[in-house]
């Protein structure tokens, strides 16, 4: 029997000794792998000089022994043909990989205590070292991934085919290929992450994440005279801290009045005890002498509420700090809006108002002006009149003009559905007041689902004014609501300024008989909903203040557009916290807050009935139709079939 080629010169291969790479080539890369563990453990592990320079000293001259091997015995492999002049080179590769993990280790050899002396960074400056240890560091161990990998999966590749006659060399090229591949997206990884640690940037796109300082508070931190200290009073490594830290630093980044620390209390009881920060969690806001705590829990989960409303909070303390506390009075004696939970359920009430100008730093006080004799409190920055549902007295009304004719500052709401003459109140702003509804036939909130509804109008109409600037900027995308409103007009005064912030939509009508239907005759257009008045007050020749005094007011043509009810709305909210600003003179503050907090859902009985009957009978109803149409369709696609057959 004739024996091929391929045959004989496997048999003859057979026949001829095995070179050092057929007999000990498989032991080279763990061999070079246990050097260089022993290197780490000589460098890292050891505790005396001498077992470092020992294992360090038996580790590289592993790695050098097992590379020099395999360069002397690649040339000495058997044969002389194409195939293992292949295999001679693939072991060249190899060796050369090995070559790469010494200077790898020549690198490292560069960041120990000799290896500074040696490059003559060892005396140099702090800064200078560190910039040296770093880019070493990071050279070496690029440098050492990018050789073991490849190494190692193009060892494990040639293996098998070690005592094979035609070993298929190409699949050890691809490995070290893909090797090199991923090795270097990994280098790249590393060095991006490490890159990206070093930014002070935070992206959170987490369900759960912290507040960011929002523009209005940012203009709040801008506008302080004097440098507000923060000190955060957290452990290390404690996640609510690290959530607080990012908000300060990027609070401060843009104010430069704002100087935060974060501080371990345990290591600094002298600091604690002098700013009264008795437990963890503390964040202390300074202003001279002027101090206001704000306390976090420390556990995550239970921080989650107090981190999401931080802008909120934070906003709140600055302004405690940077200014004296303004006074807000609040009329009562008429049937106005008042701070109790309203007995009807109808939120006719002004708590979150009250709790609006609390946070915007003012003291609330109640407002009796029966028996003032006209005088009215020296300490008033702002008079609010919500909703009266009873006249004023003449000479209440003359306490008022008054008050404006000093320089006060005035919110009124008029409530039409109160059935009584409320332009007496109007005519202190210089305005005449409707007592006829507005309504609209097409947009309106439903609310009772009943012709009543058209009658509770949205509308993003609104001017350039500072008192609705938030409002004015979104437009497009937000709507203010009107539960029961009537219209406001100017009267002919032409020391008094009116900006009618705020209008209806167009095609609104007046409901002059009341059944929310256009009869035809009503009056259509757009509707004056509230107005921002100014007027200035006559100062004498010698005055040294910094601006002159005006009055200013803020009219709306619906009191409950300021109640609990309308303020739960986000877009009522912002109203009320820009126009507050603007009658304390705050304009520049105007802006909305940020706060990741769940919206709260509101159910009502009729809502929940629908939910259920159609989850009860409207979803089977839908399946079950879905598949009594699926299945007549694949009928009459079959009869046709059928006839053909």
């Amino acid at each position: 029997m004739a024996l091929s080629s391929t045959d004989s010169e496997a048999a003859k291969a057979s026949k001829k000794p095995r070179s050092g790479l057929d007999r000990f080539g498989p032991f080279l890369a763990p061999l070079y792998a246990l050097a260089l563990v022993l290197v780490f453990l000589g460098q890292r592990m050891s505790s005396s000089s001498e077992a470092e320079m020992a294992l360090s000293g038996l580790g590289v001259a592993g790695a050098v022994l097992t590379t020099v091997l395999r360069f002397v015995w690649a040339p000495r492999l058997g044969g002389g043909g194409a195939n293992q002049g292949d295999r001679r080179s693939a072991e060249r590769l190899l060796a050369s990989l090995q070559v790469l993990g010494l200077v790898a280790l020549a690198l490292y050899f560069g960041t120990t205590e000799r290896g500074k002396e040696l490059f003559g960074v060892a005396d140099a400056e702090p800064e200078v070292r560190a910039r040296f240890e770093a880019g070493m560091l990071v050279a070496w161990g690029a440098l050492l991934w990018v050789t073991l990998l490849p190494l190692f999966l193009g060892e494990l590749a040639l293996a098998p085919m070690r005592r094979t006659p035609q070993p298929e060399v190409r699949r050890v090229h691809a490995a070290i290929s893909a090797a090199f591949s991923l090795a270097f997206v990994v280098v790249y990884s590393s060095m991006f992450t490490y890159a990206a640690g070093k930014l002070d940037l935070k992206v959170d796109f987490s369900y759960f994440r912290t507040s960011r300082p929002s523009d209005s508070t940012q203009r709040i931190a801008d506008s302080a005279k004097d440098p507000i200290k923060i000190t955060a009073f957290f452990p290390q490594l404690n996640e609510v801290g690290n959530e607080v830290e990012g908000y300060l630093k990027e609070l401060a980044q843009r104010s430069p009045k704002i100087q935060i620390k974060r501080v371990d209390r345990m290591l600094a009881p002298t600091l604690a005890k002098e700013l009264k920060a008795t437990q963890d969690g503390a964040v202390i806001f300074e202003r001279g002498k002027s101090r206001e705590p704000l306390y976090f829990p420390m556990d995550l989960t239970a921080a989650a509420s107090k981190l999401k409303s931080l802008d909120i909070d934070a906003q709140k303390i600055l302004l405690k700090v940077m200014r004296e506390t303004n006074a807000a009075y609040f009329t009562t004696g008429h049937g106005e809006l008042s701070s109790d939970d309203d007995p009807t359920g109808d939120d006719r009430s002004a708590k979150k108002l009250r709790a609006l100008f609390e946070a915007q730093n003012y003291s609330i006080n109640d407002l009796s002006l029966t028996g003032t004799a006209g005088k009215l409190p020296l300490d008033a920055t702002v008079i609010v009149i919500l909703g009266p549902t009873t006249p004023f007295l003449p000479e209440e009304i003359e306490s008022l003009k008054r008050y404006r004719d000093r320089g006060g500052r005035l919110l009124l709401g008029l409530d039409p559905e109160a059935k009584i003459d409320h332009g007496p109140l109007a005519d202190i702003a210089s305005l005449t007041w409707s007592k006829t509804m507005i309504a609209h036939e097409k947009i309106y909130l439903r609310h009772r689902h009943n012709t009543a509804d058209k009658g509770i109008l949205i509308t993003n109409r609104f001017s350039s004014h500072a008192a609705v600037t938030t409002l004015g900027r979104n437009s497009g995308r937000t709507a203010v609501m009107f539960a029961g409103v009537s219209s406001l007009n100017k009267k002919d005064d032409k020391n008094v300024k009116v900006d009618f912030v705020c209008k209806s939509l167009a095609d609104s009508f007046s409901d002059d008989n009341g059944n929310y239907e256009n009869e035809g005759t009503e009056k259509r257009g757009s509707f004056n909903l509230a107005a921002a008045v100014t007027k200035p007050i006559p100062v004498p020749a010698d005055f040294e203040g910094k601006s002159v005094p005006e009055f200013r007011a803020f009219v709306l043509a619906d009191a409950d557009a300021l109640s609990d009810a309308a303020l739960g709305n986000e877009p009522n909210n912002l109203f009320a916290i820009d126009l507050v600003r603007w009658l304390g003179g705050e304009e520049s503050y105007a802006g909305s807050l940020n706060s990741t907090e769940d919206v709260r859902l509101e159910h009502t009985k009729q809502g929940d009935q629908i939910w259920f009957y159609a989850t009860i009978f409207g979803a089977p109803t839908l399946v079950l139709g879905l598949g009594l149409l699926i299945t007549r369709r694949q009928r009459r696609i079959r009869r046709p079939s059928e006839k053909t057959a």
